[in-house]
């Protein structure tokens, strides 16, 4: 069977089909099942709380969309018993006639939620920029020798 993914930094992960809408959650939570497989949760979490990247690709593996802004909430739910498609089985019926029947596939899953950046988000990431920035100044001035003072009013 093949699977609807996501990328998430470097590591791609298959997911329950139709289960993901992250692109269209403007000031919205929304969430997506990931399906465990090999994966172990905790590296899962790992992942998605270190990057704001995430690509989702369809079953083919053609990109759908791509967003570079999304905050993952840390919010994880297990689910051992979840559809994650449909597959087509073959049956013989009544008449002796094969027929194909659609079924539903279970698995296990984490189902995590993502939402879009706040104001607090912007707040922490320009306090990150501006600890970088000052620890490059601070680097220049021990390598220069030359002092500088910043006024930040």
């Amino acid at each position: 069977m093949k699977f609807e993914t996501i990328k998430v930094g470097n590591k791609t992960y298959n997911i329950a089909k139709g289960s993901c809408s992250l692109n269209d959650l403007i000031g919205y939570t929304s969430k997506v099942a990931i399906i465990i497989g090999s994966n172990k949760v905790t590296d899962i979490h790992k992942n998605l709380s270190e990057n704001t990247t995430v690509t989702k690709y369809d079953a083919d593996g053609v990109e759908e969309w791509k967003q570079d802004n999304l905050v993952y909430t840390g919010l994880m739910s297990l689910q051992s018993s979840f559809p994650i498609g449909i597959e087509p089985v073959e049956e013989t019926n009544e008449s002796g006639n094969t027929v194909t029947k659609h079924k539903e596939v279970m698995g296990e899953v984490v189902i995590v939620e993502y939402r879009t950046p706040n104001i607090q988000d912007e707040l922490q990431s320009q306090k990150k920029q501006i600890t970088n920035l000052n620890a490059q100044l601070a680097y220049l001035q021990m390598i220069s020798g030359v002092e500088t003072e910043v006024d930040y009013e």
